[in-house]
C-alpha cells in the first residue's frame, strides 16, 4: 500500500481522478469488491454478488471535503437483483463525513453486479463494498 501511495503522489493527477485510480488499485490487488454478503436474508447463494468495476462511473471528490482535505474509508451495503443492478444500498459504517460517504454510495449505486447465485440461478441478495477515499 505504502509503493502505491508513493505512486499517486507523484502523479499529476486531479484529486477526483486519483480517488478513482486508488479505489481501483486497492480492489484489484486487495480483492475488496465485494467483501462479504451484509444480510443473512440472502440465504445459502453459491455466489455473491460481484462488483463489475469498469461500468462505475468516476466518483467524484465533493468540493467541501477537497478543501478540508477530508479522507476516509465507507463501508456500504448494496442490495444487487438478480439483473445484476442495485435495488437498494444504504451506508454500513460512515467515513465521519456525510458527503464522503453520499458521494460514494451514489458512484457505486450507478456499477453493475454480477448478481449472486443460488443453484446456478441469479437471485437478489445484498453485499458489503468499501470505499476509500484519500488525498495521498
Amino acid at each position: 500500500m505504502l509503493r502505491m501511495k508513493r505512486l499517486m503522489y507523484t502523479m499529476t493527477l486531479s484529486p477526483g481522478r486519483k480517488a478513482a485510480l486508488c479505489l481501483g488499485l486497492a480492489c484489484a490487488t486487495a480483492g475488496c469488491a465485494p467483501l462479504a454478503l451484509a444480510q443473512d436474508d440472502a440465504g445459502d447463494v453459491t455466489q455473491k454478488p460481484i462488483v463489475d468495476f469498469k461500468s462505475c462511473a468516476k466518483p467524484i471528490y465533493p468540493k467541501p471535503d477537497l478543501r478540508e482535505g477530508h479522507q476516509g474509508k465507507v463501508t456500504l451495503d448494496f442490495k444487487i437483483g438478480p439483473d445484476g443492478m442495485v435495488s437498494d444500498s444504504r451506508i454500513r459504517l460512515s467515513s465521519g463525513f456525510p458527503g464522503l460517504d453520499e458521494a460514494a454510495r451514489a458512484a457505486i449505486a450507478q456499477c453493475r453486479f454480477r448478481p449472486a447465485l443460488k443453484d446456478g440461478q441469479p437471485v437478489e441478495a445484498w453485499t458489503l463494498v468499501q470505499y476509500v477515499w484519500s488525498l495521498h
